[in-house]
Formats: C-alpha cells, sequence, structure tokens
C-alpha cells in the first residue's frame, strides 16, 4: 500500500509540475508578444559607479507594462563571451528565466557570428525553481537567478537618466 501512495504521489507531483510549466510558458510568449512595452535602460556606467565592470560591456532593460515590470533583458561581456539572460515577471513574482552564452572571440580576433555554446531555461512557481532544461554552462550551474533578479530589479528601480 505505501508503493501504490508513494507512486501517486509522484505521478501527481509530476503532472502538477508540468501543468504550472505549461502555464508558465503561455505567460512567457505573452510577455514576448506584447508591443509598446516602457523600457528602462541601465548602461554601463551605472554599473561602473557600483564596482561591476566588465571588459566587452554590460546592459539592463526593464520592459513595463502599465507600471509593472514584465521582463528583464541583462546581457553581461567578458572577455571573449557574452552572457545574455532574460527574465519574466507575472504580477512582480519571477517566473521563468532564459540565459544563453555565447563564444564572441577566438584565436584571430572577434568572430563576426558569435557561437551559442549553451542555453537553459529556469521555471519558477511562488519565487522557487520547479523545472530547469537545457544545457548550462559551467558557470551558471550554481547561479542564484531569483536572487540576481532580485537585485537587477533594485538596479533598474535606483537607476536615474
Amino acid at each position: 500500500m505505501r508503493y501504490v501512495f508513494l507512486i501517486l504521489s509522484v505521478v501527481f507531483s509530476v503532472s502538477v509540475s508540468g501543468q504550472d510549466v505549461t502555464v508558465i510558458r503561455k505567460s512567457v510568449e505573452q510577455i514576448t508578444k506584447t508591443k509598446n512595452y516602457t523600457v528602462t535602460t541601465v548602461p554601463a556606467e551605472y554599473f561602473a559607479g557600483k564596482n561591476r565592470v566588465t571588459d566587452n560591456g554590460i546592459e539592463l532593460k526593464g520592459f513595463y507594462r502599465n507600471g509593472e515590470l514584465k521582463k528583464m533583458e541583462y546581457s553581461v561581456g567578458v572577455s571573449a563571451w557574452k552572457y545574455q539572460t532574460e527574465y519574466f515577471f507575472d504580477h512582480n513574482h519571477l517566473i521563468f528565466v532564459y540565459v544563453k552564452k555565447y563564444q564572441t572571440a577566438g584565436k584571430n580576433g572577434y568572430l563576426k557570428q558569435p557561437q551559442l555554446l549553451s542555453e537553459a531555461r529556469y521555471y519558477y512557481r511562488n519565487e522557487k525553481l520547479i523545472k530547469a532544461t537545457g544545457k548550462p554552462d559551467q558557470d551558471q550551474e550554481s547561479t542564484d537567478y531569483l536572487r540576481q533578479a532580485n537585485g537587477l530589479k533594485k538596479d533598474l528601480a535606483s537607476y536615474r537618466p
């Protein structure tokens, strides 16, 4: 009887998680399709003032709809790589993170077309990671994206052009 209960609870939790991911995907799709956001761009100079400097640039963009943050795009260029991270929000709660790492330089200098090295997707419900897919880079495996998103939200709020 215990085994039946255990199997049923595992099946139920996988089913609920799958439903959550479907709802999150639909929300992200809607956010991506929406146009006419109010966009706030935080330039590299802001981050330099906070001692966060990279050799190939850093930029943060916040996309707002009716005063509510719906999406952030964070781009960081370091040495021969570029990290691009997109954060999606629903009612000010992180629901999804999409991370990509590109190689931008090779043996003979900068590449004309950056090469995608890794990408990963992270799904959140109630500020907790519920599913991760893709192949994250070793540098990204230990990243706390919820904490990073909250810090970047503070940067958006405190930036004054």
